[in-house]
């Protein structure tokens, strides 16, 4: 019987550092390392703006629209 994958994971800066992202708890997200590398392979380090505009032009039924918008300071 085969042995069953071991996930790996990494830290995965929700801001990216290059743009500013620290290194704060509320800015990190524990994902899979494949899921890590297939985020930046299709989003780089992209605002969530351009990743917005990156899934309408490419990946949505253009009868739908993602929107990205700041969350409202409480």
């Amino acid at each position: 019987m085969k042995k069953p994958k071991r996930l790996h994971y990494q830290w995965h800066h929700r801001k990216p550092r290059s743009l500013h992202g620290s290194n704060e708890a509320r800015n990190l997200s524990h994902v899979s390392m494949v899921s890590h590398q297939n985020w930046h392979a299709l989003f780089r380090n992209y605002t969530p703006h351009k990743i917005a505009e990156i899934i309408n032009e490419t990946w949505l039924d253009a009868d739908f629209e993602f929107v990205v918008r700041r969350r409202e300071l409480k």
